[in-house]
């Protein structure tokens, strides 16, 4: 008897269901249809293009990273600049200052009416990310962190009055596990950016992995927001593996995390976008043509097509210095790239 009853109102409603699945059908459809005229609207609005520069790469790279500078600055004719402040650099005697280096590049980019993103802190763009000073004791955590916040109140009042130096970007990726990098430490990372927004009014930038972490964290404690954004990737012991993830996912991410943790959060960024290869040993051991079939031009032009599709209005390309160190490997035709959407967008 029972079984007949539901069987009876099963038959009943039948129509009421199929009615919720066309219902559901044309949701789908239609935010299928708004996120790609998103999308397209995306690529229309040109994006604000950068790049990140590490002078310490280039010059492992066997190029003069001065040079290498002027020729970023004069030939592409970057505007959008992500450089890092190493500590190591910096501070080679505890408690001496030299900014000399730092200040050339400043002082270039100022020239040239280059707006800088300056990274400071312990962990920054380009492996091993943490670099200490020789006279450190990195036994004392307590010690280093300390003489961590005297290293940044030092970099900050050196550059904060100079206004090409837009924004401060604290630590990259403070809490993603990667580098040669004590274990993560969020207390002191909270202590961190609340010391220095007691030295500073310009606004602070906190990174994060795009694939691999929430953002929910980093965009909470920060001004400013910046992901990676990475489309292949490799190790020794899956190899090489492609992120399934499409442009939607990226910007639903972002207005989610914003939404609901982090409403007071004014930008979000793309800090690092993929263009240069994934290797697992340094890359000058890489023969070129190894280098071109893992990260091919169409790949370049792919991954920064995507990136404007995402729609954030910053984009900063991850591999100015490869770009260039490819020339002398007769494959100039990355840089030509990056030259030709640096003069257009």
């Amino acid at each position: 008897m029972i079984h007949r009853r539901f069987t009876k109102l099963y038959y009943e409603h039948e129509h009421i269901k199929i009615f919720i699945l066309l219902g559901l059908i044309v949701l789908i459809l239609m935010l299928i249809k708004i996120n790609n005229l998103q999308e397209k609207i995306n690529i229309i609005v040109p994006a604000r293009l950068g790049v990140s520069y590490s002078p310490a790469y280039t010059k492992a790279l066997g190029l003069d990273p001065k040079k290498t500078y002027q020729i970023i600055l004069e030939d592409l004719q970057v505007k959008y600049l992500r450089l890092p402040a190493y500590w190591n650099e910096i501070e080679k005697e505890e408690g001496k200052f030299d900014f000399t280096d730092l200040d050339y590049y400043i002082d270039e980019a100022q020239k040239h009416q280059v707006r800088v993103i300056l990274a400071i802190g312990y962990k920054l763009p380009r492996w091993p990310e943490c670099r200490s000073p020789g006279w450190l004791n990195l036994d004392n955590e307590k010690v280093r962190q300390r003489k961590q916040l005297e290293m940044l109140e030092a970099v900050i009042e050196h550059f904060n009055d100079n206004p090409t130096v837009s924004t401060w970007q604290v630590e990259n990726e403070p809490l993603l596990p990667f580098g040669l990098c004590p274990p993560t430490d969020r207390k002191f990372l909270k202590e961190e950016i609340e010391f220095v927004r007691t030295k500073t009014q310009k606004p602070i930038l906190l990174t994060d992995s795009g694939e691999l972490r929430s953002w929910v964290t980093p965009m909470r404690l920060s001004d400013y927001f910046g992901t990676t954004l990475y489309r292949t990737v490799q190790n020794k012991w899956i190899g090489r593996f492609d992120y399934p993830f499409q442009p939607w996912f990226y910007r639903l991410k972002g207005l989610v995390v914003k939404s609901i943790f982090a409403p007071g959060n004014q930008k979000i960024l793309i800090t690092e976008l993929q263009a240069e290869p994934w290797t697992t040993e340094f890359i000058v051991n890489v023969p070129a043509e190894e280098q071109i079939n893992s990260f091919s031009l169409q790949q370049f032009q792919n991954n920064v097509n995507f990136a404007r599709r995402v729609g954030f209005e910053e984009i900063y390309l991850w591999g100015v210095e490869w770009w260039y160190w490819m020339k002398f490997q007769d494959h100039p035709e990355y840089w030509e790239y990056a030259k030709s959407i640096f003069n257009t967008y």
